[in-house]
């Protein structure tokens, strides 16, 4: 009777850390999850699955286990947020399988796309033929964007993530980060700490901006 209750109270502690744990990181995820977000609740359900069956293992030790792994989540997700190279490497980034009706074919073998799978995730997503596909994004949980020829939009490029410019974006774009500070001089920002992000819009070519005063920085609550 003694190992039945010793199992229930780690499996009732274990579940109990998990949803306080996964809350405290967030809603993100409970979303579309990366591949490290995959990664670290296997881990983490491993850990509570491998400690309800040990006998040396009591309840104390699941808490420490989640709380431990807790801490290393917050502390590479914090890392993520801070270096944009090392988020790309362990979290991916977008790829964009189709730009303005053409198949970008290197995106496509180099995410092991064929046409019929392809065909398959536009027809998930209302468009039954690659023909009709203007843009196509391949986000990083793994879902698809799909804009259609008949909307005729392109997404937009973010150019400034919290002060900070993408290089990368810029070039993809064929554009110099000269020539954004130039834009962002004629909008009167002198430097590029106060915006919180900036976008290209291709479709009206012109950037798009917000900065930290015009944040809100509280809880709302919906209900009470």
């Amino acid at each position: 009777m003694e190992m039945y209750i010793n199992i229930a109270t780690k499996i009732l502690v274990g579940s109990i850390g998990i949803f306080t744990l996964l809350r405290l990181m967030g809603k993100k995820a409970m979303s579309e999850l990366t591949p490290f977000d995959i990664l670290y609740i296997v881990v983490l359900g491993a850990l509570v699955e491998e400690a309800i069956y040990d006998d040396q293992v009591n309840v104390f030790h699941v808490l420490f286990a989640i709380l431990l792994w807790g801490v290393t989540v917050f502390i590479i997700e914090n890392l993520l947020e801070k270096t944009e190279r090392l988020s790309t490497l362990i979290q991916g980034e977008p790829s964009v399988l189709i730009d303005r009706g053409k198949l970008n074919m290197k995106e496509l073998k180099d995410n092991h796309f064929d046409m019929e799978q392809l065909r398959f995730f536009l027809r998930q997503n209302g468009c039954y033929s690659i023909n009709d596909a203007y843009y196509v994004v391949l986000e990083v949980g793994g879902g698809l964007t799909v804009i259609t020829k008949e909307n005729m939009e392109i997404p937009t490029f973010l150019l400034i993530e919290e002060g900070a410019i993408k290089p990368k974006t810029l070039e993809s774009l064929g554009k110099t980060e000269e020539w954004l500070q130039e834009e962002l001089e004629k909008l009167g920002f002198e430097n590029m700490d106060s915006i919180l992000y900036c976008e290209w819009d291709a479709n009206k070519e012109e950037l798009i901006y917000d900065t930290y005063e015009n944040t809100i920085n509280e809880k709302i609550y919906l209900d009470d």
